[in-house]
């Protein structure tokens, strides 16, 4: 029965000998990726603040337009820092120019 119980222990003490010397790949297996750079997350932070900022501009023109009655927007687009559009009113189709910093809507020709 002693014989049974130090070999019992022989074995468990080398499978934790072995065990521990089983090196750890775990942290090189799958490292972590790179942190973004403060110039990185700026330069995201600015791409984003630009894209809310053109998609105000055009919720305002878009207000604008149905606001003074207009309906039936269709090509509506930027044109410089403003935007035209087909629009009808009053039962006439026309053509505008929107600035929605101003607040102006514009007939064009």
């Amino acid at each position: 029965m002693k014989r049974i119980a130090l070999i019992a222990v022989v074995l468990s003490l080398g499978a934790g000998a072995a065990f521990a010397a089983t090196p750890n790949t775990s942290s090189t297996a799958h490292p972590t990726p790179p942190t973004q750079t403060q110039a990185q997350h700026e330069k995201h932070r600015a791409k984003v603040q630009n894209i809310n900022a053109r998609e105000d501009r055009e919720t305002k023109a878009l207000n604008l337009l149905e606001a003074r009655g207009y309906t039936y927007f269709s090509n509506f687009k930027p044109d410089g820092r403003d935007y035209s559009a087909s629009v009808a009113k009053n039962g006439h189709n026309m053509n505008v120019l929107v600035d929605p910093a101003k607040g102006v809507v514009t007939a064009q020709g």
